[in-house]
């Protein structure tokens, strides 16, 4: 599209502020769809490659395990084996640890394309889009929808007239560490 048919396309006298902001809502939905699925291959196929890597470092420490020697500078190496495959298999776990992070990513914006397709349908509804129930129970339903209790927080002070970067500060000093949030929220992980 060039900036001459933008120009055409949006002529004031033409200008409809509510298709206008459904269509930007769609647009928004798009992205966020697109690169979410083009991140989650990508994120499964690191996935399966740190699985894989750690089986493979597990066989390493138990073949060097099952062997023995009799001399000592043969025991050492298969000493030095087994525990340099032990710490690579702790580096693996932790990192595939580390990957949960795009599942969290993947929720909190999975509720931003909900939110936005609800809104766009209540926005597109003239008999619903002046209606304070409807907006309430819009409202009601995305804070219903959040499991990070951190999330809830920073909604609840957007709601309650917090500026967003205050609810950000809210949303962080609520938040456990990252290390911790798999533990402390009710996220499905891999």
């Amino acid at each position: 599209m060039t900036d001459d048919s933008l120009n055409k396309d949006n002529d004031l006298g033409d200008f409809n502020h509510i298709k206008d902001t459904l269509t930007m809502l769609g647009i928004t939905i798009a992205q966020i769809r697109t690169s979410l699925s083009d991140s989650n291959a990508n994120v499964d196929t690191l996935s399966s490659a740190f699985a894989q890597i750690a089986d493979h470092v597990l066989t390493i420490h138990d073949s060097a395990a099952a062997i023995s020697s009799v001399e000592p500078k043969a025991q050492l190496e298969l000493e030095l084996i087994q525990a340099a495959s032990t710490a690579a298999k702790a580096k693996v776990n932790n990192a595939v640890v580390d990957f949960q992070f795009f599942d969290r990513l993947d929720q909190r914006l999975g509720h931003v394309i909900k939110s936005l397709d609800d809104m766009s349908a209540l926005i597109q509804n003239p008999d619903r889009l002046q209606d304070p129930v409807a907006w309430m129970e819009l409202q009601s339903n995305l804070h219903d929808s959040y499991s990070m209790e951190s999330e809830r927080l920073m909604f609840a002070s957007i709601m309650g007239g917090a500026s967003i970067e205050e609810a950000i500060a809210i949303y962080h000093a609520s938040s456990p560490d990252p290390a911790d949030e798999s533990e402390a929220d009710d996220v499905e992980m891999f």
